[in-house]
């Protein structure tokens, strides 16, 4: 009998923690945007969520740069990164295409990651460029 208390609560406590896990996102768009990239999300349920991290790195590199934290708001929030900060000393390149994902960092210290996705900067003329040269000297 005790065997049976033991396994329906060890049933209980596995089925409880599947009602209450974290079911991801709604979506994870990123698009050229002015002169940056905008990153926009949503998570399907924000239970025990307490902050999201952006995170960038080149699509030819597995170096990630983390840019930005964003403090969740609650159920049926979304929100939006605008990335103005693309040229620097390691982008210069030439390589504008970049992958974002977010991170979602629960409340008990763990994280779940949303899929990668990828965007390229295509309208970049020779001001830009050498404007985004010249803010990177002078960091």
């Amino acid at each position: 009998m005790k065997k049976l208390h033991l396994i329906a609560l060890i049933l209980l406590v596995l089925t409880s923690g599947m009602l209450f896990a974290w079911d991801g996102f709604n979506y994870v768009v990123a698009n050229e945007h002015n002169s940056g990239i905008r990153v926009d999300w949503q998570a399907k349920d924000e239970h025990g969520v307490h902050y999201y991290e952006i995170y960038r790195s080149r699509s030819d590199s597995d170096i990630l740069d983390k840019r930005a934290s964003v403090t969740a708001l609650g159920v049926g929030a979304s929100y939006t990164f605008q990335d103005d900060n693309i040229f620097s000393k390691s982008s210069e390149t030439g390589n504008y295409v970049f992958d974002y994902y977010i991170r979602a960092v629960m409340k008990d210290g763990s994280f779940k990651n949303s899929d990668k996705v990828q965007v390229s900067l295509t309208s970049l003329g020779v001001t830009q460029q050498t404007w985004g040269s010249i803010k990177a000297m002078f960091r």
